[in-house]
């Protein structure tokens, strides 16, 4: 008997997964036999949810949410031995997975093209003891992008991060980290730190056009002193896709990494896939094809580019 857990977050997308909670319920009804619904209430319930489905052997676990709840989703996963295949839906305000494997972003499209016979089987990386899809980072912006709450969201959207993000502009401060990998061991001031998975960043769906969700490594992308100040050179090049490679930052193309953080400043937590992570020191690494996801096989690169959203690291 094929068994699926649906894990909705209510408030995800101001509200909007609860008018697409029926529809995802009766597409996956005609998929398998046996469909569970779960609501969120609270941190951490996609998370205990999704461990648990993969400890009592459901086929499958789906959520629909923003990236916040995709990354509790897959920690729950990954705790529970990685024995459940994973689908969503998105329903966030940036949606960086969902970009990155080529899912639709309007939800009702989404559900219509589910097709559990096309999976792919991607990395997902590790920092100190949780897990993350697809970016961590440590630096002004994430510090600054962290005080957005949820209600700037619902009432914002996307322009919450915008105007949180410009609160930076001001805030010039560099942190000194210690950064070790398996080829280098150096230390070196920078506003941002940011370890990356995949191709998206923040929407910008060309940010690191060379990186896959399946070719095993992560992008150390350090950026320069002075890169938030040249603000207006840096935007065309994010957009462009060729910032990885331009004068603003140093890229490190690794498996694993230790960070430190020498600044004598106090606790530095660093942003998750867009929530809070860990705090400094981490030890992160990429842990290769361990996740099972019900996507399409290939993502096909879009040729026109749209302005994305600034940001959401």
């Amino acid at each position: 008997m094929s068994r699926c857990l649906v894990i909705i977050n209510p408030v995800s997308g101001g509200g909007a997964a609860r008018r697409y909670a029926l529809d995802l319920q009766w597409k996956l009804s005609t998929l398998f036999e046996t469909i569970e619904v779960k609501f969120t209430t609270g941190e951490g319930d996609a998370t205990r949810f999704a461990k648990d489905a993969c400890e009592r052997g459901f086929d499958a676990v789906f959520c629909m949410g923003g990236d916040g709840t995709v990354n509790e989703t897959v920690n729950g996963i990954a705790q529970g031995g990685f024995k459940s295949t994973f689908g969503f839906i998105p329903v966030g305000t940036v949606n960086d997975m969902s970009r990155a494997l080529g899912i639709h972003q309007n939800p009702t499209q989404a559900i219509k093209r589910i097709n559990i016979n096309q999976t792919r089987t991607i990395d997902i990386g590790r920092c100190n003891d949780k897990y993350f899809c697809n970016n961590i980072a440590a630096g002004v912006i994430p510090k600054v992008i962290e005080e957005v709450t949820p209600k700037e969201k619902s009432i914002l959207g996307p322009l919450a991060y915008f105007l949180r993000a410009g609160q930076a502009l001001f805030t010039t401060k560099d942190y000194t980290y210690r950064i070790q990998t398996e080829n280098d061991d150096f230390i070196c001031k920078s506003p941002l730190v940011l370890a990356l998975l995949t191709n998206v960043v923040s929407s910008f769906e060309r940010f690191m056009p060379e990186a896959s969700v399946d070719d095993g490594y992560m992008r150390i992308i350090i950026f320069k002193e002075y890169f938030i100040l040249d603000i207006l050179s840096v935007l065309p090049l994010i957009i462009s896709g060729a910032i990885y490679n331009s004068r603003y930052t140093t890229t490190l193309t690794v498996k694993k990494a230790h960070i430190e953080l020498l600044s004598n400043i106090g606790d530095l937590p660093t942003n998750m896939d867009g929530d809070q992570g860990p705090s400094m020191p981490v030890d992160i690494e990429v842990l290769p094809r361990v996740l099972k996801v019900f996507a399409p096989a290939k993502h096909k690169k879009k040729k026109a580019l749209n302005l994305p959203i600034l940001p959401h690291i």
